[in-house]
């Protein structure tokens, strides 16, 4: 709260002392007031823009851009703020557009009227030559923001403005958000217009957020005939949706619709999701196994709104749109061969695709052990090796310093961080229910053997890994091999998830050892 009421106060300082100088490098995210003379316009245009965290214009990193017409809402901000913090978005640089005021006259009907009624309206075709030939190209040259896929958010006349910049110039913007369109103006002009737009499929590479109020509001505002429209049109390389929401005015419309605009133009950008470290990748579980033919498992997806973004193919082929997508967070599959999955999540821009294959080989349900006469519950048996290593050294020639039972008191945590050590495990594990088990591993430089066979340990990712198996109700050998280096994590515990039941970690009364 002290941080954000600060930011607050910097940002009312900015604006009574005049100062627009741009930082080096902001630490946080700050606004600052810049402006451009408009040849189009024949006068002076201010600009708000507000920087990611961590912004260095020096820097190689290029941002896409949140335009927002009328300036910066200040729920806006706040909205970003949260959305980037939970990954639904990439980080952005916001940039506000005041509407001009002459002789205290507010401009805006000038600007994002498309046909001339009254006074000076009309106006719509030299503010978006000025957008396009002045504005957009003096961001790309002073700040540090990408050639395109920016996005262009407008409520009210500027929903109008927005929607009419899409009919006119598509690939102006890759994603267009339009709250409670002004699309009554002029007879339902932009109606009309929308009826006879044809646009090039090889050029048409856009999202469209129509966002209104349910009940009368819906009709006379324009966006029923607008939806009906869009909805006869059979639009390539073209993603809208229309949301209502019941029990809101003109005005608070915009807060939600914001909000869920930036989700659905960023559809299918995965980031930081379940308090993992932002990595943009496919979260998928289990990343591989074993099957029995004929037996049904679920292909689990943690993604952020996985479907209809994640698609993905059993044949070999390379995920198209057409491709079947994940219906929902688990989606059942039932293979009788040996088969690659390939996963990849489609967005609306191609940069924040993600790719990602799971190998699942038919076999058969594995046979447990006769229980061993000399082993006891309570966890498995450790121990643990002091020293530096790159890579997992032969064991069988090293002195270990402790050993034991990882019984209930055993904490991974409590190891050295800024130490570098083996801990080898062993033992067994008893299953009480046959099924699918997967076995769950998180960090890096572990490995993991049950009944002698690698499960985990031989893929590569920066979140977690996961294996399948078919188990019978029984006892099995389990080994487990962290090798922390010094200055990482601790290692985690080995994660259970048998059918239908969350995952958790493998208690102490669930593995035996001598």
């Amino acid at each position: 709260m002290v941080r954000n009421s600060c930011a607050l106060y910097f940002f009312f300082l900015l604006v009574l002392t005049g100062i627009t100088s741009v930082p080096v490098q902001a630490q946080e995210s700050s606004m600052v007031q810049d402006s451009i003379y408009s040849e189009t316009l024949q006068e002076m245009r201010k600009i708000e823009v507000i920087y990611p965290k961590g912004y260095n214009p020096a820097a190689a990193d290029k941002y896409e851009v949140l335009y927002c017409l009328e300036g910066i809402p200040g729920f806006a901000k706040v909205e970003y703020n949260f959305l980037t913090g939970e990954g639904f978005i990439p980080n952005l640089v916001l940039v506000g557009l005041p509407n001009s005021v002459r002789n205290g006259v507010n401009m805006r009907d000038r600007d994002f009227t498309p046909t001339h009624t009254y006074g000076e309206t009309g106006g719509a075709d030299r503010f978006l030559t000025f957008l396009k030939k002045e504005l957009l190209p003096y961001m790309q040259a002073h700040y540090a923001v990408k050639s395109k896929g920016h996005t262009l958010y407008g409520g009210s006349l500027g929903g109008l403005f927005a929607v009419y910049t899409f009919l006119k110039e598509p690939a102006l913007f890759t994603s267009y958000i339009a709250i409670d369109p002004s699309l009554w103006w002029d007879n339902f002009y932009l109606i009309k217009e929308a009826r006879q737009f044809i646009a090039n499929p090889a050029e048409l590479h856009n999202t469209l957020w129509l966002a209104g109020r349910e009940g009368s509001a819906y009709q006379y505002m324009g966006i029923a005939q607008m939806d009906s429209v869009l909805s006869s049109k059979q639009l390539a390389g073209f993603t809208w949706k229309r949301q209502l929401y019941a029990n809101e005015t003109h005005y608070s419309t915009q807060f939600k619709g914001l909000w869920d605009g930036l989700k659905f133009s960023y559809g299918g950008f995965y980031a930081a999701t379940g308090g993992y470290p932002a990595s943009r990748q496919l979260m998928i579980k289990p990343q591989g196994g074993i099957v029995v033919k004929g037996k049904p498992f679920k292909l689990i997806c943690y993604n952020l709104a996985d479907s209809p973004y994640v698609h993905f193919t059993t044949d070999g082929t390379e995920p198209a749109v057409t491709s079947r997508s994940l219906a929902g967070e688990q989606t059942e599959l039932t293979l009788d061969k040996t088969t690659l999955v390939k996963l990849k999540s489609i967005s609306m821009r191609e940069e924040y695709n993600r790719e990602d294959s799971v190998l699942f080989e038919t076999g058969r349900v594995l046979q447990p052990m006769a229980l061993p006469g000399d082993i006891k519950p309570g966890g498995l048996h450790y121990v643990y090796y002091e020293g530096n290593w790159d890579t997992m050294p032969d064991l069988s020639h090293l002195r270990p310093m402790r050993e034991g039972k990882a019984s209930n008191e055993f904490d991974l945590s409590n190891f050295p961080v800024q130490s570098g050590y083996i801990l080898s495990m062993d033992g067994y594990i008893k299953i009480e229910r046959p099924g699918y088990y997967i076995f769950t591993l998180g960090g890096k430089n572990f490995k993991a053997f049950l009944d002698g066979q690698l499960i985990l340990g031989n893929r590569i990712t920066g979140i977690e890994q996961s294996y399948m198996v078919p188990l019978a109700k029984g006892v099995y050998p389990l080994r487990i091999q962290y090798l922390h280096i010094k200055g990482d994590n601790n290692p985690t515990p080995l994660y259970l998830k048998p059918e239908d039941v969350t995952d958790f970690a493998i208690p102490p009364a669930m593995l035996y050892s001598h």
